[in-house]
């Protein structure tokens, strides 16, 4: 009788647990260029933090061509600027969006 009701709570216990996961957040979609800027330097902003180097003072401009959502921008990093690329099409989700970083630690 104890291992079945040790069981039982083994049960309850894992199943609550599990319900307590958070749900994945939803794909985020870039509408338009300031959605692909903005993913654009916390992308880049990630990148370096986790290699525990801090970034600063970015700067961007962007524009569309043919469909395609274009940021060019840069981030003041080790005393340099360092270019940073993006595109997307419009209405892609994130995790289809490009990435180009102009330092080789970085690569």
């Amino acid at each position: 009788m104890t291992r079945i009701l040790a069981a039982t709570l083994l049960f309850v216990l894992a199943t609550a647990a599990s319900a307590q996961q958070p749900a994945p957040a939803p794909d985020r979609i870039i509408a338009n260029e300031l959605d692909l800027a903005g993913w654009c330097e916390q992308e880049a902003k990630h990148r370096y933090i986790a290699r525990n180097i801090t970034p600063y003072q970015w700067t961007s401009r962007y524009f569309e061509r043919s469909n395609v959502l274009h940021v060019e921008g840069s981030l003041r990093v080790h005393g340099e600027d360092v270019q940073v690329r993006c595109r997307a099409a419009r209405g892609a989700r994130e995790q289809y969006a490009v990435i180009e970083i102009d330092d080789p630690a970085i690569r």
